[in-house]
């Protein structure tokens, strides 16, 4: 990409970025009607919409995302090609990704750095720019109304703390792209500074001394906080927040009223069910044939069926390993709760015309009523007995939710669940 395109493109981004500040400051930007970036500048944007980053080695699985969201949105990062290779997927699937993109509007790109000059010199990602027009993710910052000169004693306390030893471990680190890479953390990291400085967050303080000694340490800390304290109230798109178990476990060592309070695996639930219902092996064949072949919002309730099952049955599961996790979903998934009632309710209920004639001996508004409340009107109450509709609906009576939910989702899509 020609430097002269990349400059008239920043230009345009950096444009669009201060009508958002004019519009926040004016007290006219209201975040349920208005997103930043705008939809517009998606390719069919659908809700709801999740983000995921790519920060180095550390990249949640896609395709096990993709299925359970509206969109998914990738923050591309102006990284070397063998870096992106390994993170993400390779150079030669991009054609594909991007038709992707355009048939299903599941996926989305945009870029994480509003330095656009810096994806100078990276032509592997050129097919994104001239397909796509990818908008620059900016998140707005927590600080803007603050003090400039309040501001600037922060960035200068960060330096200073900085220059000891942490500026320079960063800068091995981000080895052997520290070109591109080194700017990038750098800089998430001092506005996660400047976001726990002035809003008085405890856990800086713990920051600050591990910048001295254990900069490893306060690498780790910084990315934490970054996750769960700066992202979610610097986003102005994004409506889910996806979390791994690793993810929850790491935020462990925050204080409590920073941790998520909403526990979500998608990651390790989509990556359960990609494996049960289909044949394709992981990665986009996996993803496009669970679009194909499975209805979205039955999809996503069934996510949220085995996510509640998980937190429900295991409330310590942060002590799990990623094993027992994919135990617990197998045991869920497996379990015959409904369908042992189902047969028992069968053998132990004649269901048949005479026994329903002396439930209904009584006055027609009593058995009405109780057909009623388990979906039942009485003019088909005689042909859905007989088929067993009466048998499972009371059986699910007293089960959970979650596995009325699971139920109902393998019933519906027994033909294809039954092939595997």
């Amino acid at each position: 990409m020609k430097r002269e395109y990349l400059e008239d493109y920043e230009q345009k981004e950096r444009a669009e970025y201060e009508r958002l500040l004019k519009r926040i400051q004016e007290g006219k930007f209201c975040f349920e009607k208005d997103r930043f970036p705008s939809d517009e500048r998606f390719v069919n944007l659908q809700k709801p919409v999740a983000v995921t980053t790519l920060e180095g080695a550390n990249v949640r699985n896609l395709w096990t995302q993709i299925p359970f969201c509206g969109s998914l949105i990738i923050l591309l990062p102006p990284f070397q090609r063998s870096i992106f290779e390994r993170n993400l997927f390779k150079v030669s699937e991009i054609p594909k990704i991007i038709d992707f993109i355009k048939e299903t509007g599941k996926l989305q790109v945009a870029l994480s750095s509003a330095d656009v000059l810096a994806y100078e010199g990276l032509d592997y990602l050129d097919p994104f720019f001239k397909e796509l027009n990818p908008p620059v993710y900016t998140a707005i910052s927590p600080y803007i109304w603050e003090n400039a000169k309040e501001v600037q004693k922060v960035v200068d306390t960060f330096y200073t703390l900085g220059r000891v030893r942490y500026l320079n471990f960063l800068w091995k680190i981000s080895q052997p792209d520290g070109q591109h890479s080194f700017p990038i953390v750098l800089r998430v990291h001092l506005a996660t500074y400047i976001t726990l400085k002035l809003g008085h967050y405890t856990v800086v303080e713990d920051i600050e001394n591990l910048m001295i000694d254990n900069p490893e340490e306060a690498l780790s800390l910084f990315s934490v906080c970054g996750y769960f304290i700066l992202s979610p109230i610097r986003d102005l798109r994004s409506q889910l927040r996806n979390f791994t178990l690793e993810d929850i476990r790491t935020a462990q060592v925050l204080p409590f009223v920073y941790q998520p309070q909403e526990r979500r695996f998608p990651c390790e639930i989509g990556k359960f069910l990609l494996k049960k219902l289909t044949y394709a092996p992981k990665g986009l064949r996996a993803c496009n044939e669970l679009i194909d072949h499975y209805d979205a919002y039955d999809l996503r309730k069934v996510q949220e069926s085995l996510n509640e099952a998980i937190v429900t049955n295991c409330p310590d599961i942060v002590n799990k390993s990623a094993e027992e996790l994919s135990e617990i979903l197998d045991n869920v998934w497996c379990d015959k709760t409904i369908p042992q009632k189902v047969k028992g309710l069968q053998i132990g209920i004649p269901l048949s015309m005479a026994t329903i004639g002396s439930i209904a001996a009584g006055p027609i508004g009593t058995i009405g009523g109780f057909l009623a409340g388990l979906g039942y009107s009485v003019a088909d109450k005689f042909i859905d007995l007989e088929t067993g509709g009466l048998s499972e609906r009371l059986a699910k009576l007293k089960t959970k939710s979650y596995q009325a939910n699971i139920y109902d989702f393998k019933k519906k899509y027994k033909c294809k669940i039954a092939r595997l």
